[in-house]
């Protein structure tokens, strides 16, 4: 155990380090890590598997990219429920998972659509997916402008 502890901490080790000698990197970690809810494990899942963010043209694309966009499931008549597309990077939405939790209580704008979602019934797994993407849409718009996050900028978008 002591073996795998230590091992742990050289590859976390190696990580800060990696992010540490490129100043873009650096620049898009401290960026992420303004927003409430996104640690060191989180901005630096979200540097390794997406990236830059020019790639993107909005949001909603991002999110698609990870998976956590809204699939219906219509045919004809049949009016089915909707469920997350799950498409896209499973060990990205597992690393925005707990991250997510611990937005709902410390962001404000992650709290307050919470709180709106659970006034409507939806809370539990809906309101948890919810502020994943939420999370995701807030640090694409921080990456994509360059400027930390701000709650007053972000309630206005």
């Amino acid at each position: 155990i002591d073996v795998l502890k230590q091992q742990i901490q050289t590859t976390k080790e190696k990580i800060r380090n990696h992010i540490n000698s490129d100043p873009d990197l650096k620049k898009n970690k401290a960026l992420l890590e303004s927003i409430p809810g996104i640690g060191e494990i989180l901005s630096a899942s979200l540097l390794a598997y997406i990236g830059n963010m020019s790639k993107f043209s909005n949001s909603k694309e991002v999110v698609a990219y990870v998976g956590l966009n809204p699939k219906l499931h219509e045919s004809g008549l049949f009016k089915g429920r909707s469920r997350l597309s799950k498409r896209g990077h499973t060990e990205l939405r597992k690393a925005l998972y707990m991250p997510a939790l611990s937005a709902i209580s410390c962001n404000p704008i992650i709290k307050a659509q919470w709180q709106r979602l659970v006034s409507r019934h939806k809370g539990g797994k809906v309101g948890i997916c919810a502020a994943m993407r939420k999370l995701l849409q807030l640090a694409y718009g921080v990456l994509k402008s360059g400027i930390p996050f701000d709650e007053n900028i972000a309630l206005v978008s």
